[in-house]
């Protein structure tokens, strides 16, 4: 149930921190989203820089009212309006 509902959720404004990455420079990278497009993730660091980072092969931490979960960027690479709308057919494999 909460699996879904952050499929759809809108993540304009929350914290994020890359986990994973293929280009290493990536990793560890904390901030706020500050715009999400198809492909990447805007998010302004704690040093007041605004970063790109791309959904794909990238994995992301976000946490909710202490939850903490991961977010797959190469399968969220839809807007977030589109996403909304979307249903989503669950797939068991996940390769970054």
């Amino acid at each position: 149930m909460i699996q879904s509902k952050l499929l759809k959720a809108d993540f304009h404004g929350a914290i994020v921190t890359v986990t994973k990455s293929k280009c290493p420079s990536y990793v560890g990278t904390t901030g706020i989203i500050l715009q999400e497009t198809k492909h990447v993730f805007r998010i302004v660091t704690q040093h007041d820089r605004l970063k790109v980072i791309p959904k794909r092969n990238s994995v992301f931490t976000v946490e909710i009212d202490g939850f903490i979960t991961h977010v797959y960027g190469s399968k969220f690479q839809l807007k977030s309006s589109e996403r909304s709308a979307k249903k989503f057919k669950l797939k068991g494999t996940i390769d970054l």
